[in-house]
């Protein structure tokens, strides 16, 4: 069970982040899936998850997610991942810089009878604000 749920979050991982492929992302989901994630406040449903993923990945049309390791036992699932791309369009109050930027992320994954119930993601918040904000800082000094 374990190597399938694995698998299962491997999957979810590259139908969402990566390639933004929600109505197929949908079949892996329970009804009640509950999204949260330490950059934003509160928790998202399905539909909500989606258009903050989709804000993201708008931002950073190649983002790419790498899952570093992965460990599951029973229903619960770990994937420590590596968010990276071409911030490319305004996000969240930052400005573009044209810069790779790349910074790390932790979920905890719950599976119910196959499906993914929930998923919560702390990530490095201060590394991805320090490579955000460069573009805050450059056009401040440009004025």
């Amino acid at each position: 069970m374990s190597e399938f749920n694995k698998q299962l979050v491997k999957h979810a991982v590259q139908l969402s982040w990566n390639t933004g492929r929600f109505n197929l992302l949908k079949h892996l989901i329970c009804p009640d899936f509950v999204y949260h994630t330490s950059f934003a406040e509160g928790f998202m449903d399905f539909d909500g998850f989606a258009a903050y993923i989709s804000k993201i990945r708008h931002a950073i049309p190649d983002l790419e997610v790498s899952i570093e390791e992965i460990m599951a036992e029973g229903d619960k699932v770990i994937s420590v991942s590596t968010f990276s791309g071409t911030f490319e369009h305004e996000v969240f109050g930052y400005q573009p810089n044209q810069r790779i930027i790349s910074f790390g992320g932790v979920s905890t994954w719950t599976i119910r009878r196959g499906k993914i119930a929930s998923q919560n993601t702390l990530v490095d918040i201060s590394e991805l604000q320090r490579q955000l904000a460069s573009s805050k800082e450059r056009i401040s000094m440009a004025v």
